[in-house]
């Protein structure tokens, strides 16, 4: 009986051992469940402010960038606008130039025409009758110069007459050869209108003289030929 007792004893005891075990391991449990929702909600707690903050960040810097795009459209078609407006004025001042120019180019043209020419109304109201052409091929000397047979209407004269196309003969290669004199050098073109001939005709005319030795030619103009004293 005593040992009955005694063994009886000894469960209860770590019966009731095993049970305050028990109790402070769901005390320790519950604690340890509460720290952890509580570190748990402030993780949450926290998280959700980072991401706040993240989103307001994101806007703004979006602002930002839309701002600074909205700043650089701006500035390029301020840029395009002067440029535009550059382009348009150095038109206007190339255009201003070419007109100058151009201006310039017609008076040094018209200067250079009355130099050379002379004045053309003044040519046609002094220009000789055939009679005083005829007297001034009688001439056997000239003492007048190329321009002077241009400014004294030499060539006018001679084309008021009906052309007729004149045989080849020794009066036509005198006459040939005294034009040339009288104007120290002509072209096979000035030759041709001033006496009346064809092409043909004074080409054949020219090439006479020139084996004649009477006449050269230099730079397709036809001058008399200086006679060497030996």
């Amino acid at each position: 009986m005593a040992l009955n007792n005694l063994w009886e004893q000894e469960r209860s005891q770590r019966l009731q051992i095993t049970a305050e075990r028990r109790q402070k391991v769901n005390q320790w449990k519950q604690l340890t469940q509460k720290e952890l929702q509580l570190q748990a909600d402030l993780l949450h707690q926290e998280l959700s402010n980072s991401l706040t903050s993240l989103h307001n960040n994101r806007k703004l810097q979006q602002q930002q960038f839309q701002q600074e795009i909205v700043e650089r459209q701006l500035e390029i078609l301020q840029i395009k606008t002067d440029v535009c407006q550059r382009q348009q004025e150095y038109r206007q001042q190339r255009a201003a130039k070419a007109q100058a120019l151009f201006q310039d180019l017609q008076n040094f043209r018209a200067i250079l025409h009355k130099n050379v020419w002379g004045d053309c109304s003044h040519e046609q109201a002094v220009s000789p009758t055939p009679a005083k052409k005829e007297k001034l091929l009688a001439v056997p000397k000239w003492s007048t110069s190329r321009s002077g047979i241009k400014a004294t209407g030499f060539r006018p004269a001679v084309n008021t007459i009906t052309r007729k196309v004149p045989a080849l003969n020794a009066d036509t290669k005198s006459k040939v050869q005294q034009y040339i004199q009288q104007a120290q050098g002509a072209t096979l073109t000035e030759i041709e209108e001033v006496i009346g001939l064809t092409r043909v005709q004074t080409i054949d005319i020219l090439r006479s003289l020139i084996k004649q030795g009477l006449l050269e030619q230099r730079d397709r103009q036809y001058f008399i030929r200086q006679q060497v004293i030996s």
